[in-house]
Formats: structure tokens, sequence, C-alpha cells
């Protein structure tokens, strides 16, 4: 039998006849073997150090990530905090006049949709509902500079119209550098009658039995340099005001239907002679039987003239 055909084999024969040569050839090959297992050993055994050293690599590299995303988490709360610290409440010749239901959720810790309360220059007051583009920390950053924009411009104009348009101007140039927008429903109250500027926002006024929704031709803040429009609704003692963002109308259902302006409208409309907090309970009621979750910041207030 020769070397080959003993390779081939798989078994050992009894006697095994080689030549020398053959001999040769299998010491040789053997010593080969040999080698190869040698260098395959300490392959593997440098690949386990290294993935061990890799290991230790990576659970050092997620205590850091836990850590920092702890301290992340940390920081959210305290900006969600500081967000909800600085929602306003009624107060003075407002809560004497008004009755009001809020509705306000982030879709995130922190977030663009934003209301506010302001004093207006001839001693009155005004409500303010934005929707600041995205979410998150950046869209909140936005919030808190354009709500000190309004402080500002407040205590030097009073015309709906103005005030807008000044706040537009002042922060479009910031607006557009960091690529935000912000939807605006502004409106102040006066004797009977209210004023108000639409851009993109949502409002329903139902007054004497009419339903007055609002006109929202108007451009968005931050979106390009345009006067915007003022418009005028009697306000009298009953009356019912809606100001909202998107993020109830724009949510959809299973089948990917939108909820609607309309359907709002009704339900708000339908149920008009009930408490505001009422009013507001069967609106966010229906919109969570409605939706199958959450996409977007939510703001829905609702108010009625006391007298």
């Amino acid at each position: 039998m020769t070397l080959d055909e003993l390779l081939e084999s798989g078994s050992i024969p009894d006697p095994i006849e080689l030549t020398d040569a053959e001999l040769t050839r299998l010491v040789r090959k053997y010593k080969g073997l040999v080698k190869k297992q040698e260098r395959d050993q300490a392959f593997w055994s440098a690949t386990n150090k290294n993935l061990e050293r890799a290991y230790e690599h990576l659970d050092e590299k997620e205590k850091e990530l836990a850590k920092a995303y702890g301290i992340i988490q940390e920081d959210l709360s305290v900006a969600s905090r500081i967000q909800d610290a600085v929602l306003p409440v009624l107060k003075g010749k407002m809560e004497q006049e008004l009755e009001l239901a809020v509705y306000h959720k982030q879709l995130a810790e922190v977030g663009g949709d934003y209301y506010d309360f302001f004093k207006t220059k001839d001693g009155g007051y005004a409500v303010g509902v934005f929707d600041i583009s995205g979410h998150g920390v950046s869209a909140a950053l936005v919030m808190t500079y354009l709500k000190a924009q309004f402080m500002m411009v407040m205590e030097n104009l009073d015309s709906p119209k103005e005030i807008v348009e000044r706040i537009n101007e002042t922060s479009i140039s910031f607006l557009q550098a960091v690529k935000k927008y912000a939807t605006v429903s502004f409106v102040v109250f006066q004797e009977e009658r209210l004023r108000y500027v639409c851009g993109g926002g949502f409002g329903l006024l139902l007054s004497g039995g009419n339903q007055f929704p609002f006109e929202k031709k108007d451009a968005f803040l931050g979106l390009r340099r345009k006067p915007f429009r003022e418009h005028e609704l009697p306000f009298r003692k009953g009356d019912l005001l809606a100001i909202y963002t998107d993020g109830i109308v724009e949510a959809q259902d299973r089948n990917r239907q939108d909820y609607t302006v309309q359907r709002l409208n009704d339900l708000i409309a339908g149920n008009a002679d009930r408490p505001v907090d009422e009013i507001l309970t069967i609106c966010i009621e229906d919109y969570r039987n409605f939706r199958v979750g959450d996409a977007d910041d939510i703001t829905l207030t609702i108010m009625r003239k006391r007298v």
C-alpha cells in the first residue's frame, strides 16, 4: 500500500508497508500538521484575548453610555419640570372673566406646543397658542425664546396684528437660522369682543348660536416677512372659545383616516352648554378612542366668558 492509498483509506492496516521515501513524506506531512495546529492554536488564542479585551472595552463603554443616558434623562426631567413651571395660570381680571380648561401634553419629555396668557398695554389680557415645528429639546428652546419675545413686545403694543408682526420681524432671522417655525393663534380680549391673528393655528368661537371658525390663512411665524391680518368677533357673556394645535385633528386611526377639524369643532359645538372642563374631557376621550397613538404634541384650550 502506498502512502497516498493509506491516507485516502482512513484506516490503518496491519502491517504497514511503506518505502523509505513514503515514510519520509509521512513524517514531513505529520510535522506540517503539527505546525499548522500550533499556528491555529496561536491564532485562536490571540483572537480570544482580543475578544476578551474588546468585551471589556464594550463593558466600559456600556457603563459610560448608561451614565450619560442617566444624565440626559435627569436633564430632560428638569427641563420638563421647568417647561411645566412656565405654563401660565389664570389670575386677576382674566380669572374673573373667563372659565378655562386646558389639555396640554408633549410627545416627549419636552416639546414645542405652548400656550400663554399676557397682559396688554391697556390693562386687558390676551391668550396665545403656538406650535413650534419639530419635537423635543430644540422645539422647547424655541418656545422659551418666543415667550420672552412676546413678553417684551406686549409692553408696548396692544394690537394682535402689530404684536405678531413685530415678533415675526424680530424673530425670523433666528428661526430661519435654526430651521424652525411656529403656528400662532393670538387673541386679545376686549369689552364684548375679541381680536385675533391666526397663522396656521386653529380656533372656534361659539357666540349667539353661531359658529365662527378662525380664519387661518396667514403665514407661520418665521417663514416669511409678510403682513398678518387681524379679525374681530363678538365675545359676550356665555360665549365659548376653543383654541388648539394640530395634535388632535391630524391624529389618525387604524385605517389612516384623520380625526379632522370638523369632528373636533362639531364635538365642541354639540356640548357647548356643558361646563368647559366637561367639554374638554369629552373631546379628549373621543380623541383617545379614535387614534392609534399620540403622534404629536397636543394643546386644547376651551374658555367661556363668565361676565
